[in-house]
């Protein structure tokens, strides 16, 4: 295929992310939730030749974290939120103009009418900024994406 990388990211199940309009069923779930022995065996494989040659991007800790994911997908072991801060370092723009602050959370704003920046920086995208608690939210903690981005904090 010509491929130079390849990444990962588990499959939602559990949202209406994506331009679903409902959250799926509990059978179409189980329908394109992997295996979770062949997945663990797979992933072992790929961080046992980690790094290699940088085809695989995403490093073991994030690799573990998809069967971790799949683990309490089958009620196995507790959802537990990844480390996050997408809502602060990105945002989803979506073709109708709605702002979300990641992939499933709902929206905070459109751009219709408007800027990116205003939407960002409006009192609807801050007050979810503030209010939100990744490790304590139920859709976060649901959350397929492992999403964050070092920042630098300003100096004084």
């Amino acid at each position: 295929m010509g491929l130079r990388s390849l990444s990962f990211l588990a499959a939602d199940l559990s949202s209406s992310a994506f331009n679903r309009p409902v959250e799926w069923p509990a059978e179409r779930q189980s329908s394109v939730a992997p295996e979770l022995a062949e997945l663990d065996c797979e992933m072992a494989s790929l961080i046992a030749g980690y790094p290699a040659d940088g085809f695989i991007l995403e490093a073991p800790q994030k690799l573990r974290r998809i069967v971790a994911h799949f683990r309490a997908h089958y009620g196995l072991a507790p959802h537990i939120a990844p480390r996050c801060n997408a809502p602060w370092v990105s945002a989803v723009v979506e073709s109708n103009g709605d702002v979300r602050p990641c992939f499933f959370h709902a929206a905070i704003g459109n751009t219709a009418g408007t800027t990116l920046g205003a939407v960002l920086n409006g009192p609807q995208a801050i007050a979810f900024r503030e209010s939100l608690r990744v490790a304590d939210n139920p859709i976060c903690q649901r959350c397929v994406c492992s999403l964050y981005v070092e920042t630098q904090e300003p100096t004084q």
